[in-house]
């Protein structure tokens, strides 16, 4: 399966802004981790190039039965990317609840800021807090 569209190029027909069309896309908590596995799973050579990070997303997304697999790999991806420059810049040491983290990630919504698309640092962490508090 080849990933035959960019994030960007997916908005080129659609009067949506790039973060609407990204929400758009319903994740669970168990899509967004099995979406992790599948990049922790490619070769070693090809785990951190996005091309390569984003034909395996939207090669998940067309197994599992998304309507639209090109825009649900470019949301899981855009999701995936998100959570790592969130993590980079607000929790480096990975102190925060992994499950909590990831059920955050899947449903938190992605706005479109000066660093490009990603999660608004404050209201990701008081997400992940919150569902760290619920009674599961």
């Amino acid at each position: 399966m080849f990933f035959q569209t960019s994030p960007v190029a997916l908005n080129a027909d659609d009067s949506r802004d790039s973060a609407e069309l990204l929400n758009g896309v319903g994740l669970s908590g168990p899509q967004f981790a099995a979406a992790l596995e599948v990049l922790a799973l490619l070769p070693e050579e090809q785990r951190h190039d996005p091309r390569s990070q984003a034909m395996a997303l939207q090669a998940y997304a067309m197994d599992v039965g998304f309507a639209d697999e090109a825009v649900a790999g470019a949301a899981l991806h855009a999701r995936i990317t998100a959570l790592a420059k969130w993590t980079l810049a607000h929790d480096p040491e990975r102190q925060s609840d992994p499950q909590a983290v990831i059920e955050a990630a899947a449903r938190h919504p992605l706005v479109d800021g000066a660093g490009g698309i990603g999660f608004e640092g404050t209201a990701f962490q008081e997400m992940i807090l919150f569902i760290e508090e619920l009674p599961w």
